[in-house]
């Protein structure tokens, strides 16, 4: 596992936990929390590698010469542990939490400390989120939890209220567009990039490496060649089959919320793509049944992202395609 380097919008919030562990020390359990994009993974391993790095109280970073920081990017340092979800699961279970409080009843190994990962947090489930509460509250010996979150009001109120918050927001418009020129992006691709992705730069950047512009207007032709009629049901669904369900619901969110916005008399600087209302009738849609609309989308969307949601891909999408083509329809009636 390599050292981690932050990213330059992050240097602020380095300084600001370097200070705070001068002063008093770090809290036992902080949250990270921030949009999906702006390097909370990276941070958190950073801090984690230099809470165990055995020169720590002398350098800014982990040093990456010790014993400890040797074992960390050998991948096997025996005072750390990542929690997340099981390949193919969404969520964090009970057994995964009961490893992680034996985990935290042993003494370190090597380091001065012992250090948890936990990300992300929403997707704890009820019984493995009690099992954390007693941990949190009375952590046991020289121990750290740090959790990552992309939706914080997502997490239980019981996990949040015994963490302390530290939240990682997305950089300046000319911080983050300046560092994904220094990727090789296009002024115009990366001002376009950080409008799809809330201003996030790394999302920003895996959406131009996958050709989200390109894939946006394929999306948006086939949404409006099966609103105007022009495909039938199960070829449209089909369309979207070998799709990531979770990235599918974001864009139509993103495409409902352009129209309402629309639909509210907003200009075209303010929408994410000013073809759309043009294309599927913003101007004129029923501003309640698109408000409906974009909450079914959010509802499916947090139960996709926190696990909770067993759907039946195909049904799911024939019955939002429908909501599609009705609302559209009608209002061009």
């Amino acid at each position: 596992m390599s050292t981690p380097v932050l990213y330059p919008w992050q240097q602020q919030a380095w300084t600001d936990l370097g200070r705070r562990h001068q002063q008093g020390g770090l809290p036992h359990a902080l949250m990270f929390t921030g949009p999906r994009g702006v390097g909370k993974q990276v941070f958190v391993l950073a801090l984690a590698q230099w809470l165990l790095c055995s020169q720590r109280d002398q350098q800014a970073s982990a040093c990456g010469h010790c014993h400890s920081c040797q074992l960390w990017a050998a991948g096997n340092h025996p005072d750390y542990l990542l929690v997340a979800p099981e390949e193919g699961g969404r969520q964090i279970r009970i057994d995964s939490v009961r490893q992680l409080n034996e985990f935290l009843n042993q003494t370190p190994q090597i380091s001065q400390c012992q250090v948890v990962i936990l990300r992300p947090a929403e997707v704890l489930n009820h019984n493995a989120a009690n099992a954390l509460l007693k941990t949190l509250e009375e952590p046991p010996g020289a121990s750290f939890i740090l959790l990552e979150s992309e939706r914080f009001g997502s997490v239980l109120p019981t996990i949040r209220s015994r963490c302390q918050r530290v939240t990682m927001a997305v950089p300046a418009l000319a911080d983050a567009l300046l560092w994904l020129q220094q990727q090789n992006c296009r002024h115009d691709d990366a001002v376009d990039a950080l409008r799809h992705n809330q201003g996030a730069p790394l999302a920003a950047l895996a959406w131009l490496a996958d050709d989200g512009h390109g894939k946006h207007r394929l999306w948006l032709d086939e949404l409006v060649a099966w609103c105007d009629g022009l495909t039938r049901l199960d070829l449209a669904a089909a369309y979207w089959k070998n799709t990531e369900l979770e990235a599918l619901l974001r864009w139509m969110n993103q495409i409902a919320a352009d129209l309402l916005r629309a639909a509210c008399g907003a200009s075209n600087s303010q929408l994410l793509d000013q073809h759309v209302p043009a294309r599927l009738g913003g101007a004129t849609l029923n501003k309640t049944k698109l408000i409906a609309l974009q909450a079914r989308l959010a509802d499916v969307l947090a139960q996709v992202q926190g696990g909770a949601g067993h759907f039946n891909r195909q049904l799911l999408l024939e019955s939002l395609l429908i909501d599609w083509r009705t609302l559209i329809t009608e209002g061009r009636c």
